[in-house]
């Protein structure tokens, strides 16, 4: 199955809109594009037809008729990470086995997933598993989402040597936010990323204002080349 897996540095970098971006972009290529976030935690629910706002999102952008619980397997309503969340609510352990089930069943319909990570990468889904083991377990490229401010560094390399400790193929870096009216530090800040990580940033993204999924596409699209992303 072609695809990528889309995690972050922490939770709120922008993994969601830029999945979707991604979604929407290789929709329009015309390629058959599936959406997944197996697992997500929010204050509420969003609607009536998708319980996360995120899971919502990446289905509008991708054009997807799935059902929730599809793109969606686990779901938990106080935001918290996953195998804590479960704890609070009173629901049943997450389940790394049946998220990678729900995956291979989605991916049958589809030519090309897109799957979006909870948070970082060493967000533990259940007392043994973490957001690496599920990535792991896909076999997807990872794309890691990191924000451009002060300690971005450090939580970049620490996502990279993490993934590379699961065996992961981390085919870029996305920063996000880039000010702009950059500083010194921030000039610099591309190049340093890929001289210690060793790992291409694929994108640049300013700080936009009224961002949409079709508004990041259109800038990621003239930055990325989608067919390195899908393999056509």
């Amino acid at each position: 199955m072609k695809g990528i897996f889309i995690t972050g540095t922490d939770t709120n970098v922008g993994k969601t809109i830029i999945a979707a971006s991604f979604a929407w972009l290789i929709r329009r290529k015309g390629i058959d594009v599936g959406v997944m976030k197996p697992f997500a935690t929010a204050q509420k629910v969003f609607s009536k037809r998708y319980k996360s706002i995120d899971t919502a999102t990446l289905a509008k952008a991708a054009h997807v008729h799935d059902a929730d619980k599809e793109i969606n397997p686990f779901f938990y309503q106080v935001p918290a990470a996953p195998v804590m969340a479960a704890r609070l609510v009173n629901q049943s352990t997450p389940s790394i086995s049946a998220a990678i089930k729900a995956f291979n069943k989605l991916a049958s319909k589809h030519d090309f997933m897109i799957v979006e990570g909870i948070g970082g990468i060493m967000v533990p889904l259940t007392r043994e598993a973490y957001v690496a083991d599920l990535a792991g377990d896909l076999k997807l490229p990872t794309i890691i989402v990191a924000r451009a401010t002060l300690g971005t560094l450090n939580h970049i390399i620490l996502t990279v040597q993490i993934c590379r400790c699961y065996g992961l193929n981390v085919q870029g870096i996305i920063v996000n936010g880039m000010p702009e009216r950059a500083g010194i530090v921030q000039k610099n800040l591309i190049p340093t990323i890929e001289e210690l990580t060793d790992v291409q940033v694929l994108c640049v993204i300013p700080r936009i204002k009224n961002i949409t999924y079709k508004t990041l596409g259109s800038f990621i699209k003239k930055s990325v080349n989608l067919d390195t992303i899908t393999g056509r």
